[in-house]
């Protein structure tokens, strides 16, 4: 329990360590996060073992899912570091709160996974919400949270096709990181050079710690999801976004209107609807018959 509220904990203040950072370009700073994680999680695999029968598990349906999921999770690092550091820490929130409904959707759709009345109800909230968000919230920047909602979700649901562990996943998703960093570094105008102007040493210390600050919550994560039924597991997708929505609120003292924080706990509740579905059919299907 300690270690998967820490990873969500974690995830959430995660943004005050980024906005450190802000006199770095994103994209600059989206190419050192993804070399120090590479660097971090060969380091932490070889440490535990982990490299030992990867290669027989890296069939060409399993390469091709995580390099679909590296694709998102540069879409969603990316956004999620330009929110840290432009003070839309909200929007990065509001993202990870509606990822759970990207999932079903998309499971839905892809995969064919049932849609019940509850989880169609509780789509229809989070779709009239975010309506009314963009409808409704001129102070968001609503790119922000679609985006890291669309990756997120998508992420989640390529993550249920694969055969590896948490680790060797991540690694194989960072290593076409990687390799598409190098070509954007030789092909176009991109950088891993840092500003002259930044302060010293404070930049490049947390610039080395980057890696860790991605891979730890990881860990911390798989070691709850080791010990925990993913019933308990579920009530940790609160935790993240309401994290962010304090940092929001407290340590960027963002501007919130009221329709964002009605549409905010809207959300909040429709994924208690579906979390709460397991008990609503265990209840009902205990019922004696009439």
């Amino acid at each position: 329990m300690i270690a998967g509220v820490a990873a969500n904990l974690f995830l959430g203040f995660s943004s005050l360590f980024w906005k450190e950072l802000a006199s770095v370009a994103p994209a600059t700073l989206l190419g050192y996060r993804i070399v120090l994680s590479l660097a971090t999680l060969v380091a932490v695999m070889a440490l535990l073992g982990r490299f030992q029968g990867l290669g027989t598990r890296l069939t060409g349906r399993v390469v091709a899912i995580h390099a679909a999921a590296a694709l998102l999770v540069a879409g969603n690092w990316g956004t999620f570091i330009w929110a840290s550091i432009h003070g839309h820490v909200v929007e990065s929130g509001l993202g990870y709160l509606i990822a759970p409904f990207v999932a079903i959707a998309v499971g839905a759709l892809a995969l064919g996974d049932p849609m019940t009345w509850l989880r169609k109800g509780a789509l229809a909230v989070i779709i009239a919400a975010v309506l009314a968000m963009v409808l409704r919230s001129g102070e968001l920047q609503h790119w922000v949270y679609l985006v890291i909602g669309a990756t997120w979700g998508g992420y989640a649901c390529l993550k249920k096709l694969t055969t590896l562990d948490a680790f060797s996943g991540l690694l194989c998703e960072t290593v076409v990181l990687a390799a598409l960093l190098a070509v954007s570094l030789a092909a176009s105008a991109t950088t891993m050079r840092l500003p002259a102007a930044i302060p010293w040493p404070a930049v490049p210390v947390l610039l080395a710690l980057s890696g860790l600050v991605s891979v730890l919550p990881l860990w911390l994560f798989s070691l709850a999801a080791a010990r925990l039924p993913l019933s308990v597991m579920g009530f940790f997708q609160f935790v993240l976004p309401t994290t962010q929505l304090f940092v929001a609120l407290v340590f960027y003292r963002q501007a919130v209107s009221a329709n964002t924080l009605l549409c905010f706990a809207a959300i909040w509740l429709a994924l208690g609807m579906l979390l709460a579905e397991p008990l609503v059919r265990r209840t009902l299907g205990a019922r004696p018959a009439a």
